[in-house]
């Protein structure tokens, strides 16, 4: 259970890992999720706060790590809203948070947008990131972002009806395992959304954390074309190093 909660906050905070032993698995695209949940350390109880932040427009948050329990919380107008992801074995469940009461999301929710953002729930949550059935693929230079060597995986929507994407394409760092980049694509095989880090922060400990996201929707029509910019940004850490 343990390997399902971290994850998501992995990918949320990125804490550089060290190299996994590739030696001791087949080289799959689901042993390297594997390998990154396994890999990832024990967070404990963690709160971070930030915000989502589009043109002039800022959302703040935050999220706590609580057991199998992720809270997310969100301003919108002078109100703060919840909701949860709860870690099962095979799945992360959505889980609103109103007066008190816990309701599922209805997967037909996942989409919505949050507080006038592009960002929905599903890009909050990750929820693709507990997806299986992945394969590596062979781009050639293109498998280098920011310098670092990634092998990249493409992982089928298990349940395409739900969701924003039919499928998404993965960026993992060859020596750390952690993810740089996020593509979503659509049932046309044309990119809906790109998740990318564009900067991180580093702890005394030696630690490397995410500090921005970048969130980019494309043009349907046109995929090469970014109609809106959206950031997720983290509040400094306890000890990071200036």
């Amino acid at each position: 259970m343990k390997i399902w909660k971290n994850i998501l906050f992995s990918v949320m905070m990125l804490a550089l890992v060290p190299a996994y032993a590739q030696e001791e698995q087949e080289l799959t695209a689901d042993n390297l999720l594997a390998a990154m949940r396994d890999m990832t350390v024990s967070q404990g109880n963690k709160d971070v706060s930030g915000r989502i932040r589009k043109a002039k427009l800022k959302v703040p948050f935050s999220l706590s790590l609580r057991g199998e329990t992720i809270a997310f919380q969100y301003k919108e107008g002078e109100a703060w809203k919840r909701f949860d992801v709860r870690i099962r074995e095979d799945k992360a469940e959505l889980i609103r948070v109103e007066k008190g009461k816990a309701i599922v999301m209805a997967p037909e929710k996942f989409a919505d947008k949050i507080a006038g953002t592009d960002v929905c729930y599903e890009d909050l949550s990750l929820r693709f990131l507990y997806w299986k059935g992945g394969e590596l693929e062979e781009v050639g230079d293109a498998a280098r972002i920011k310098g670092r060597d990634c092998y990249v995986v493409r992982v089928p929507n298990p349940t395409p009806s739900v969701g924003q994407f039919a499928w998404v394409r993965m960026w993992i760092d060859k020596e750390n395992a952690t993810t740089w980049q996020i593509d979503g694509y659509g049932a046309d095989g044309k990119l809906r959304k790109r998740f990318s880090i564009t900067s991180v922060q580093r702890l005394d400990d030696g630690t490397w954390f995410f500090k921005q996201m970048k969130l980019e929707v494309r043009n349907p029509q046109n995929p090469n074309r970014t109609i809106a910019l959206n950031y997720l940004e983290m509040d400094d850490l306890p000890g990071k190093k200036n």
